[in-house]
């Protein structure tokens, strides 16, 4: 638990200095002995947002990270909710929208950090 809080942790202190970031709100701030939650809104200069949910108890980690468009049309959703049991994957798993229609692949237990890298490489090679 105490590895991916010190990683929750870093990933704020960068997004103030954090050059695509314009703003960011936190929505959910809850953290006792044996849970940690955490809800974000950030804005991109692009004025896209990145919606985030952890949740990290003793024995689980959930999350979900969902980029989309300012007027709410998905970009790209990474979460661990496990529907998708035929990914090797599983239950880490990304959907992408940019197509036009949902496309569902493998991921990895994936950090706000590394969304922020990926959204950061995304906008600044101009791939959305």
């Amino acid at each position: 638990m105490n590895r991916y809080i010190s990683l929750i942790t870093n990933a704020l202190f960068t997004l103030n200095e954090n050059p695509i970031v314009s703003k960011y709100d936190v929505l959910v701030h809850e953290h006792t002995a044996d849970k940690f939650h955490l809800k974000l809104r950030i804005e991109f200069t692009d004025r896209s947002v990145l919606y985030t949910n952890e949740y990290i108890g003793n024995l689980v980690r959930k999350y979900a990270f969902q980029w989309q468009t300012g007027n709410t049309s998905w970009l790209v959703r990474w979460d661990n909710v496990p529907h998708f049991p035929k990914l090797a994957s599983f239950p880490h798993h990304k959907h992408d929208y940019r197509s036009g229609s949902e496309v569902v692949t493998d991921s990895f237990d994936i950090s706000l950090a590394e969304v922020l890298v990926y959204i950061h490489d995304q906008l600044t090679n101009s791939k959305i």
